[in-house]
């Protein structure tokens, strides 16, 4: 799957109801950054549609607009790459000049969900595959976010079990090559990979662009799902401006419900 000029690599199904159905509470769309490097599979995790810059947010605008509803952006990460999330504010920025309602809400999950996750499958590598090590991959952002995935490993394996449990980075050190080479060294002989941040493998077919290695994903599909309708809805609702999300322009007045 290749990206297109609009931005929008992948459309979900979560943010746009049948012709017939009722009209949504929101317009929901995810901000992809480097956290999410496959767009299009999460998407078709999520059943939100995945935008990866400014200008693929440009039709879900309207839409919002010609519905009287407001558009709300949810970073799709793990709150570790903050560019992104400053970069969807930024664009939001640009957007509530439009007059319409638009909403930043709080990355898809956090750290302490996060360490749970990994947690889960520390468990899972022995208990259901029988592995005696761990490998965490993620696509590189920074080197503080780097530092923060790995000290969220460390919390995760503190109460775990005991394995071997490694982490690398796609595009900077240590490498997926490297952190399986000392991992064998260590004398790991079942390693079991786990993606640690919002990658999906790409279904047979798909381009490279979404391409991800056979990892097991950190989120349950259906756990993500969940989240995108739940962090920023008190923020969204008609004429009312707290909660979980930080309203960048006017909400729709208020009206018979």
């Amino acid at each position: 799957m290749t990206r297109s000029d609009s931005d929008t690599v992948g459309t979900g199904t979560g943010s746009t109801p049948a012709a017939s159905g009722p009209a949504p509470d929101a317009v929901t769309v995810l901000y992809a950054g480097a956290e999410a490097p496959a767009p299009g599979p999460l998407a078709e995790a999520t059943g939100t549609t995945v935008v990866t810059g400014p200008r693929g947010l440009s039709p879900h605008l309207e839409r919002a607009g010609s519905l009287g509803v407001p558009l709300v952006v949810i970073p799709a990460g793990t709150g570790r790459d903050l560019t992104s999330v400053t970069q969807a504010a930024q664009a939001l920025q640009w957007a509530a000049r439009s007059g319409t309602g638009v909403v930043l809400g709080p990355s898809l999950a956090d750290a302490t969900r996060s360490i749970a996750e990994m947690r889960r499958h520390l468990r899972a590598a022995v208990s259901v595959h029988g592995a005696d090590s761990v490998l965490f991959l993620a696509r590189t952002v920074d080197p503080f976010a780097d530092a923060e995935l790995l000290r969220r490993v460390r919390l995760a394996r503190q109460f775990s079990e005991d394995l071997e449990v490694e982490v690398a980075f796609e595009g900077a050190w240590p490498s997926p090559a490297k952190a399986r080479e000392r991992l064998r060294l260590l004398g790991a002989r079942e390693t079991v990979q786990v993606r640690a941040d919002l990658a999906f493998p790409a279904r047979a077919g798909d381009g490279a662009a979404d391409a991800t290695d056979d990892a097991t994903p950190l989120f349950r599909a259906s756990a993500l799902a969940t989240a995108v309708g739940h962090p920023a809805v008190p923020g969204v609702r008609p004429g009312h401006r707290g909660g979980g999300g930080v309203p960048y322009g006017p909400a729709p007045a208020a009206g018979p419900r």
